[in-house]
């Protein structure tokens, strides 16, 4: 359930790390949580000379790091004021050493903006965003529009949307959705697809119901007698799974997307292929849990 004491802010000072600030701020503003702004500095690439491999040793890293710490404090003055803040700058492969990190000091959300650019960019998630939601098994925040015209979600949830697949992880996903809406004050929308073909999808439609009472559904009842609680509303449709989650988004300006997780990795990592599709083609963020 989300206790998001400790974030991992990975920066790059791009417009789309200014554009995740504001998000980061509102949780850490709302769980009283210690920011950690990371930026990492990728070694330039050996050279080759011969059948060896030749490195720049004139590069001055540890000059570099204080620079970019010094960087990295002056974005957190500008950007996440009045939140403790840590600046760490190291060099290494990016997606590695955010993982790396996170797992030895105990993180409890990473938070970063896509990188896919230019006409494929809908078509990739960032490479580095791609390897950290492979690796890490904490949740992980993202955007793939955040600087965009049409990206309009509320930096404080205030309608979430639980998209789910009935596998057995999906109660984990559903109860930690209804947590954070508690959180935000949000609403909840559950949406579930039903796989095309699917021959009977009022079998699904009754699976989901029975989820909703596991994830604690008189427990909502009650708190949607509360004028400042929240209420769950189920959505079920064939086709696309991500065409399905983006037209329920857009239909009900949603502000957050909450996906589940797998809990072994396998071909698509700990992210299920639809996941994927979901982060790369979602009008607002999506948290992974």
């Amino acid at each position: 359930m989300p206790s998001f004491r400790r974030i991992l802010f990975p920066v790059d000072f791009s417009e789309r790390s200014r554009a995740a600030a504001p998000f980061v701020l509102s949780m850490a503003q709302r769980y009283q949580a210690h920011v950690v702004l990371m930026h990492v500095l990728q070694p330039p690439m050996p050279t080759y000379a011969g059948m060896g491999m030749i490195y720049d040793e004139g590069i001055d890293f540890q000059g570099l790091s204080a620079d970019l710490r010094a960087e990295l404090q002056k974005f957190a003055e500008s950007e996440l004021p009045k939140v403790e803040i840590t600046c760490v700058a190291e060099p290494g492969d990016a997606a590695s050493t955010i993982s790396e990190y996170a797992t030895n000091e105990k993180i409890d959300l990473i938070a970063m903006p896509t990188h896919g650019y230019g006409t494929f960019r809908r078509a990739l998630l960032g490479s580095v965003t791609a390897k950290v939601l492979h690796d890490v098994n904490v949740p992980v925040w993202t955007a793939a529009h955040a600087p965009e015209p049409s990206h309009r979600a509320h930096p404080k949830p205030r309608h979430i949307l639980c998209a789910i697949d009935l596998k057995p992880e999906s109660r984990h996903t559903l109860e930690f959705a209804i947590e954070l809406a508690g959180d935000s004050e949000a609403t909840v929308e559950v949406v579930y697809a039903a796989h095309e073909g699917e021959v009977d999808p009022s079998h699904s439609e009754r699976k989901l119901q029975d989820l909703l009472v596991e994830a604690g559904r008189t427990r909502l009842v009650k708190i949607e007698e509360e004028p400042d609680g929240s209420e769950v509303q189920v959505a079920v449709n064939a086709g696309s799974v991500a065409h399905m989650v983006r037209t329920v988004a857009l239909a009900k300006r949603s502000d957050l997307v909450v996906i589940g997780r797998g809990e072994v990795h396998h071909i698509f990592g700990r992210l299920r292929a639809n996941a994927y599709s979901i982060v790369r083609e979602a009008p607002c963020p999506v948290l992974s849990v």
